[in-house]
């Protein structure tokens, strides 16, 4: 049988206490126990148990003393916790962090249950010589030092004292709100803001409906040395202009190929400060393990150990704003990379032990499945989200978020985030996973918990329809069954998922591939061949990939919605049969250029559908009820014997400022050839892959359309 034990302790407020053990337990437990507050043992009462949680009542807490509860032989500290949450220390100001002028910087953090501070001051990154000075503590919990001097240019790194054994006094932090940490050295560049540029504000986008969001990695798109690049893998690549394949200009390349594609939003993976080795140039990362949430990360900076990082990082948002584009930064507020072990403490729990961490019995809990969740719902964690995504958009001029795992955000803090983003940019764009990674105790949020609260999440339930679920590589969709599964869930897609989670059309994120799991191309050979192993397909086989690729790819660019493509997508990008490729490095993850040239047929396929859906606004249509009375599925039907065909009509384009009355659309699950009779005269603009753009031949009674394909009529 288990013997019992204590595995933590935490202050819930000035007088209560919750103690955790390895097993349930009886009544008969508390008189076994002993609390001691400096070595001093004091009273206390049980009020409450319930499974192996134990709440005990006792004299005044006071956060900075070193408290111990003992149980035969266990013995654990008892850290302050929900104590905090009083508005005691609730710091209200807008001055966190390091801010610095010609005449002076000052220093604040947020350290209530410190005893001591001191700031140290690096002429350089190298020395070992360092300036101290103490700072005092003022309100609400946080410590504060002016030093009446120019700063700039100097490092800087904190010393924390305290009754918990988490603090160490030797060891050198760095505060959570610092703009330019250096890599791992565990120093931070004092940098005056006003220094850089400011940033040109992007195009103003009306109805989010408009956007074609592109998912891009900073390394990823440019790291291929054929690719026509000065900087591979840097911010600054995605700068150059007139770039293209090497040795072919007329496959363009990053920002050409962004713009000849049509796409006007790109929504950039995770570039704050993560965990990896900056100055090691065959470092590989997404970017999911966040250290520094207000600096951008240095292995993306032509030169990592000084603000350079700011500099390019500034210059490529305005070079993006400038050439049209909406830019979305992946934000990963809801873990971090920090532990709770001395060495691997370095920020938030350097100055806050546990503070900013939730937990599930006395543990960290682990709903994103990296080793903690941040505690958003904290009053200054809360506040310091908020002021990290402020700082984003109006230093850096971010025009969106991507929220990952955004069900471990709780609501309060969602709601708070969508009215002070938009109070800066009316056309804010916030969107997100709508799930966990793993069980928390926090009321998770699913789909449909975003409706009319002005966020959006991703339609996972289209993406496996159109394709098979993401986790069985040999499950199968709409598009591998001739049309047998899934075929209600199409409907419901397309029309924007209007009757199952969303309140209007703008709620949901329509993909069939993104950065995790595997790309289409791969999902489609392994269900179509359930092989296990990945092998480029050829022959046939290819071209039934390529066919249901660009069905998919007509299915999301033709529906209700927002659809969101995957950098390489439009190329058939493959992944080598690798599905979560975190950690595959540049020889899995990177573009290979060439490919655009190889399958230059279907990139000019999705680019026909996005000038198609950017054309026409009956594909945009922004409201429930628009929808409903703007489009039938009942206007034309495919034979009955091949009735898992899908057709519909959207009318009423004069009154959303289409140029056609009604465009009806025919997707073909097959694979041969269908016709259909027609009980209207149309007029064609796509058939397949044949794209009518000036010429459009009356078609009526009947069309045949090709296998596997969509078609696009109009009149």
């Amino acid at each position: 049988m288990e013997h019992t034990q204590i595995i933590s302790a935490f202050m819930d407020d000035d007088h209560k206490i919750s103690i955790y053990f390895s097993t349930n337990f009886d009544y008969s437990v508390s008189q076994a126990i002993t609390l001691e507050k400096e070595g001093i043992v004091i009273p206390f009462r049980v009020i409450a148990m319930e499974g192996i949680r134990m709440m005990v009542e006792t004299e005044l807490l006071d956060p900075k003393k070193w408290y111990v509860v003992s149980f035969e032989q266990s013995e654990v500290e008892v850290t302050p916790h929900l104590l905090l949450d009083q508005p005691a220390f609730h710091y209200p100001g807008n001055d966190l962090g390091c801010v610095c002028t010609p005449s002076a910087s000052t220093f604040k953090v947020f350290a209530p249950t410190a005893t001591a501070i001191t700031l140290n001051l690096y002429q350089t990154l190298e020395t070992t010589e360092k300036q101290t000075v103490a700072l005092t503590e003022t309100v609400n919990g946080v410590w504060a030092i002016t030093v009446p001097q120019d700063l700039k240019g100097t490092y800087y790194s904190f010393t924390v004292a305290g009754a918990s054994s988490l603090f160490n006094p030797l060891q050198e932090v760095i505060d959570p709100y610092a703009y330019c940490v250096v890599g791992k050295t565990g120093r931070a560049l004092i940098v005056d803001l006003n220094d850089y540029i400011k940033i040109t504000p992007a195009p103003f986008c009306k109805n989010l409906e408009d956007l074609v969001i592109y998912e891009i990695h900073i390394r990823d798109v440019s790291i291929d040395e054929n690719s026509g690049y000065q900087y591979n893998g840097k911010f600054l690549a995605i700068t150059e202009e007139n770039t293209h394949l090497k040795g072919d200009p007329t496959i363009t390349t990053l920002v050409e190929h962004f713009k000849e594609l049509g796409v006007n939003a790109l929504q950039i993976m995770p570039l704050q400060d993560f965990d990896n080795v900056e100055n090691d140039s065959q470092e590989y990362a997404w970017g999911y393990m966040p250290r520094f949430f207000n600096t951008p990360d240095g292995s993306y900076a032509s030169h990592w150990k000084g603000d350079a990082k700011i500099r390019e990082l500034k210059y490529l948002i305005n070079f993006l704003h400038e050439q049209g584009f909406k830019v979305i930064l992946d934000v990963v507020y809801n873990h971090t990379a920090e532990g709770f072990s001395k060495e691997n403490i370095f920020s938030f729990n350097a100055f806050v032990p546990y503070y900013y961490y939730r937990l599930l019995n006395g543990q960290p809990s682990n709903g994103s499945g990296c080793g903690n969740e941040f505690r958003t719902e904290a009053f200054m964690g809360q506040k310091f989200i908020l002021d990290s995504l402020k700082f984003w958009t109006e230093f850096y001029g971010f025009d969106g978020y991507r929220f990952d795992l955004m069900g471990l955000i709780d609501f309060n803090t969602t709601e708070k985030i969508i009215a002070e983003l938009k109070q800066l940019k009316p056309d804010m764009i916030i969107y997100g996973e709508p799930w966990a990674a793993g069980p928390t105790p926090l009321p998770p949020l699913h789909k449909g918990g975003q409706r009319n609260r002005g966020f959006a999440v991703f339609n996972d339930d289209f993406r496996d329809a159109i394709k098979g679920h993401f986790s069985l590589i040999s499950g199968k969709g709409y598009l591998q069954t001739s049309g047998d599964y899934h075929y209600d869930s199409m409907i419901q897609g397309i029309l924007g998922s209007i009757n199952t989670f969303a309140a209007a059309p703008r709620e949901s994120l329509n993909y069939v591939e993104i950065h995790d799991n595997h790309t289409l191309f791969d999902k489609l050979y392994f269900s179509l061949t359930g092989q296990t192993q990945f092998v480029e397909p050829q022959g046939v086989l290819l071209k039934t990939i390529i066919a249901m690729h660009k069905l998919a790819a007509f299915i999301i660019l033709m529906s209700q919605g927002i659809p969101v493509l995957h950098l390489g997508q439009d190329f058939l990008r493959t992944k080598r049969g690798i599905g979560n490729s975190y950690d595959g490095g540049d020889v899995i993850n990177k573009i290979s250029w060439q490919r655009k040239k190889d399958f230059y047929p279907v990139f000019l396929y999705y680019k026909t559908l996005i000038e198609i859906r950017n054309h026409h606004p009956l594909l945009r249509i922004t409201s429930d009820p628009g929808i409903r009375e703007s489009i039938d599925f009942n206007w034309e039907h495919f034979p009955p014997e091949k009735g898992q065909g899908l057709a519909y009509v959207l009318e009423g384009g004069q009154k959303w400022g289409d140029s056609f009355d009604k465009m009806l659309f025919l997707i073909n699950p097959y694979e041969v050839e269908v016709t259909l009779s027609l009980r209207d005269t149309w007029k064609k603009l796509l058939i397949g892959d044949e794209y009518f753009q000036e010429n459009h031949p009356l078609v009526s009674h009947s069309l045949t359309v090709p296998r596997l394909s969509g078609s696009v009529l109009f009149c």
